[in-house]
């Protein structure tokens, strides 16, 4: 089964990740407002593309740059 890894990074250390079944994803894609799937696939997050990689078997990873609380972070979304 296809697992979607999120882990988040500050200065090049993980502080926390973690992994969902990719139907999970499948899910949030019926579920969600096609803006929200849009401004997550702006920011570097494409639902789609993850599902269609997941689909052909291929990998897939993306990161993304977020400021928390002041602090500066990178999320980074791969399948697992």
């Amino acid at each position: 089964m296809a697992k979607v890894k999120i882990e988040k990074y500050i200065g090049g250390q993980r502080e926390s990740a973690v992994s969902l079944p990719a139907f999970v994803l499948e899910i949030a894609r019926k579920l969600l407002p096609e803006s929200a799937l849009s401004s997550l696939a702006n920011s570097g997050i494409n639902v789609r593309e993850i599902l269609e990689a997941k689909d052909k078997g291929i990998a897939y990873a993306a990161s993304v740059d977020v400021c928390e609380h002041g602090i500066n972070k990178k999320v980074v979304v791969s399948l697992a």
